[in-house]
């Protein structure tokens, strides 16, 4: 009989710490603040691609996980994005690809151009 009692103990104990601890960092409470797209900016030219990533983080700082994200490009005559952030560039010119979470928004800028990438970096980079 003693071991029937610490056998219902056990399983209250154990039942009531296992159904009241909360998950404060669960999907349901997590709304997004911001989101950052990596990389942020892209020097291609026409036909090449580019993987984007996205990382969405919530009011408390925290990593949403798996979140819903919609790409789109502001031109889709230099670039377009699929729906899991991979660019492929069209033809010269640039576009911004911008990833929607909710009604949150991070943006990349992509430039499309014939001329060799080391000359353009140098253009940007010495611009500022």
């Amino acid at each position: 009989m003693n071991f029937f009692k610490r056998y219902i103990y056990f399983l209250f104990v154990f039942s009531t710490l296992f159904f009241s601890c909360e998950d404060k960092n669960s999907a349901k409470n997590q709304v997004p603040a911001s989101i950052v797209i990596t990389p942020v900016n892209s020097i291609l030219k026409p036909n090449q691609t580019v993987q984007l990533y996205s990382l969405v983080i919530d009011k408390n700082n925290s990593e949403i996980d798996d979140p819903e994200v919609v790409w789109s490009s502001t031109n889709e005559f230099v670039a377009i994005v699929d729906q899991n952030g991979r660019v492929t560039t069209k033809s010269k010119g640039s576009t911004s690809i911008i990833a929607t979470v909710e009604n949150i928004q991070g943006m990349a800028e992509i430039y499309v151009s014939n001329i060799r990438r080391k000359i353009l970096s140098e253009m940007f980079t010495s611009s500022t």
